[in-house]
């Protein structure tokens, strides 16, 4: 649905995006994941043209966006990290004037109301005010004012951070049903526990995509085995240890009360080292990024 060709920006001397091309499949969720500063927010600020590229092309349905970027917004609904309420008015109040300032009817944006105040779990906090609500029911609030506009393309920049994680879990089963709806969705995320619930992923770091595709796959593909290791003494000692070991370099982490160990070699290479338990896993996508992270600034094993 919307592809982008070889998009640029810099800000000063600072690279944001380094030649980003990538599509955006129709009806299904893609996840773009990343640390602070990767990039996630320019891309889609440069997708709605609020801001220009330096370089590079945005299609939508393969045709060049151009200077039209009525193109882009005239489909899309688009929620920032900071979405704008009026805490001084209530649930319905707000949505009414965002139904107001997308030109909705009054009999489509009454229908639209109803159905989004009802899927988001709202309907009985209608008359509360906005200012009054938790962090999770102000980011439903906030997705709920974008769909009034009835988006085709559904774009959300880190629309969880700060939420508690119940929340966030009821967040994505909204995002879901969203998907069902035949809705085309983007979502930009830090948290890459909650990228597991996209269809597809890119993996961003400094303006670069180190990995993409289809988030199974992916895991059916990892070039690599995940091994848990629970330390018999001290895990910092073993790690020390461990550390001293050819090859591992940076390709372990602490997780818990465990060692997370990524290596490409057969667990002969685990001999010797003093653990209660040591049992290959199924990699996350955290442990997948860490992977193609480290390879791709020349620090995976070797």
């Amino acid at each position: 649905m919307v592809r982008l060709e070889n998009i640029s920006k810099s800000y000063g001397e600072v690279k944001a995006l380094r030649g980003i091309s990538v599509t955006f499949p129709k009806s299904e969720i893609t996840i773009i994941a990343g640390a602070d500063g990767a990039g996630k927010s320019s891309i889609f600020r440069i997708i709605l043209g609020l801001e220009k590229a330096d370089s590079g092309k945005v299609f939508v349905d393969e045709n060049e966006v151009g200077k039209d970027f009525s193109k882009v917004t005239g489909i899309s609904g688009f929620m920032p990290e900071k979405f704008s309420l009026y805490p001084d008015l209530t649930v319905e109040e707000n949505l009414d004037f965002f139904a107001e300032i997308n030109n909705v009817s009054y009999k489509r944006r009454e229908n639209l109301k109803s159905r989004l105040l009802e899927n988001t779990g709202m309907k009985d906090f209608r008359k509360r005010r906005a200012g009054d609500l938790s962090g999770g029911m102000k980011q439903k609030l906030s997705l709920s004012s974008i769909l009034l506009s009835s988006p085709e393309l559904v774009i959300l920049d880190e629309p969880t951070t700060g939420v508690d994680p119940l929340s966030r879990i009821e967040f994505f089963k909204i995002i879901k049903s969203l998907k069902g709806e035949g809705k085309t969705i983007i979502i930009s995320t830090p948290y890459l526990d909650e990228a597991e619930n996209g269809d597809h992923i890119i993996f961003l770091k400094e303006g670069k995509i180190i990995k993409r595709g289809d988030i199974d796959v992916l895991k059916r593909s990892v070039p690599f085995k995940l091994w848990r290791i629970l330390p018999e003494g001290n895990i910092f000692e073993l790690m020390d240890k461990i550390k001293k070991r050819r090859g591992i370099k940076q390709n372990f982490f602490v997780k818990g009360k465990y060692i997370n160990l990524i290596t490409t070699r057969d667990e002969s290479f685990l001999q010797g080292i003093d653990a209660v338990e040591i049992s290959e896993q199924s990699p996350t996508l955290e442990d997948i990024y860490m992977f193609y992270e480290r390879e791709e600034f020349g620090i995976a094993e070797q």
